[in-house]
């Protein structure tokens, strides 16, 4: 695995000049008079999986956000797979699976496997490759039993795998995780993050973000924090007052 160099180096998760994976720089976005990015640089590169922590509150979904589009920065730039979040959306749209907590996400009065092919479809897939890739999906997130039980009877678990499983869809060039282990237990843990990890490894740029690291900290490449508006690296061993800085200051 990746890990910072302990003498407080420049982190970069990607070779110099290359305009694809998540990029950030001098990201910052505010809520009335609260500051939740002041000024974010960074850049996760392709085949990558970034692991990001911090406390609830401090910003870690209103980053995933502006990636998504969902959200407009107040100044600084963003890109995905090279396109500008701002200016090209459209793009930016097309090369993300998304997968946030807590959001209705998913059609309750269909099954599982009725929403992944529909949500593959709407994604250009055709027919046939749609079915394809849902029945690998499914069976990568250990989904098969329930996958024609309605949406509405699945446990929360079981419905945090589905979501995760609709992010990727398309084989998307950049994945943007909110908490994926929520409600899993272990078996469902591990699924999990062999999942993410293959996913990676297939060359996407994959952004987590989870309150604490925990069981994440041993399958990513990059461990992060964000605190007090900007992202910090920390290595594996380092406490929680210890934090190296990601950006040459």
């Amino acid at each position: 695995m990746r890990w910072p160099c302990a003498d407080g180096a420049v982190l970069k998760t990607r070779r110099p000049h290359t305009p694809l994976g998540l990029c950030a720089h001098g990201l910052t976005r505010s809520f009335g008079e609260r500051t939740i990015l002041a000024g974010i640089d960074l850049e996760i590169a392709p085949g990558t999986l970034a692991a990001l922590e911090g406390p609830n509150g401090a910003g870690k979904t209103t980053l995933l956000r502006i990636f998504a589009t969902v959200l407009r920065p107040d100044s600084g730039e963003a890109s995905v797979d090279g396109h500008d979040v701002i200016r090209s959306g459209p793009r930016v749209r097309e090369r993300i699976g998304v997968a946030f907590v807590n959001e209705r996400s998913l059609y309750w009065r269909l099954t599982g496997r009725e929403n992944l092919r529909l949500f593959a479809r709407t994604r250009g897939l055709s027919s046939r490759a749609a079915s394809t890739q849902v029945d690998e999906l499914l069976e990568r997130l250990g989904l098969e039993e329930i996958a024609d039980k309605w949406v509405a009877n699945l446990s929360a678990g079981q419905r945090q795998r589905l979501i995760v499983a609709r992010a990727g869809l398309g084989a998307p060039a950049c994945m943007l995780i909110d908490e994926p282990l929520r409600g899993l237990d272990g078996d469902g843990i591990d699924t999990m993050l062999s999942f993410l990890r293959v996913e990676a490894q297939r060359g996407a740029a994959v952004l987590v973000v989870a309150p604490k690291l925990d069981e994440l900290q041993a399958h990513a490449d990059v461990l992060l924090r964000l605190k007090d508006g900007e992202v910090r690296a920390c290595t594996q061993e380092e406490s929680d007052d210890q934090v190296l800085s990601m950006v040459a200051r």
